[in-house]
């Protein structure tokens, strides 16, 4: 059952709260609720940890925390998600959301001229140490394609963290069903 496979895969929460970046939330994630293994429990910092960890906002790590305090939801399962965003997984994430920005704006896909348009822009911008004019336009539609797209995965998660979790379940007690009607069977027979 997932129950058991989240107790032997989660840390203590010693452990955690021993961390030098989680230090500074003090006792609180010592709360047991914080480390409650359970469907809803579980389901809930999915949602957390893939709406914060899809989202390129500095120190997001520190955001699911926070949220997850608040809603006192499972802790580690909450921050493992912020890894998905990483060097291997960015790019299709922001190609992702420019994709959704687009099609919110009904704008064409960026194009190599505006790509480099832009990086010429950004470079102007950091060589006179900020002054110079950035075209914010393709910001605001990454920005929202990748609010849109974290819901969306945030919320897929979360129902797909239920499914698998009642799938495995009813899979647990069909299993000991038919051991139990086996065992019967040759107590019969014997």
């Amino acid at each position: 059952m997932p129950k058991q496979f989240f107790h032997k895969w989660l840390p203590s929460s010693e452990k955690v709260a021993n961390l030098k970046f989680m230090r500074i939330f003090g006792q609180r994630t010592l709360n047991p609720l914080l480390w409650y293994v359970n469907r809803r429990s579980i389901a809930k910092a999915m949602f957390i940890g893939t709406f914060w960890g899809i989202l390129p906002v500095p120190f997001h790590s520190v955001f699911i925390i926070l949220t997850i305090l608040w809603l006192e939801v499972n802790l580690p399962i909450g921050l493992c998600m912020a890894w998905l965003t990483n060097p291997f997984t960015v790019v299709p994430i922001l190609y992702l959301g420019f994709w959704f920005g687009t099609k919110i704006y009904h704008v064409n896909m960026i194009n190599k001229d505006m790509l480099l348009g832009v990086l010429h822009q950004i470079m102007n911008w950091l060589k006179n140490f900020g002054h110079g004019h950035i075209d914010f336009s393709l910001a605001k539609i990454l920005v929202s394609g990748l609010v849109i797209e974290a819901i969306l995965f945030a919320v897929l998660f979360y129902f797909t963290t239920h499914l698998l979790w009642r799938w495995s379940v009813i899979y647990s007690w069909n299993k000991r069903k038919n051991a139990q009607v086996m065992n019967n069977k040759i107590k019969k027979d014997l």
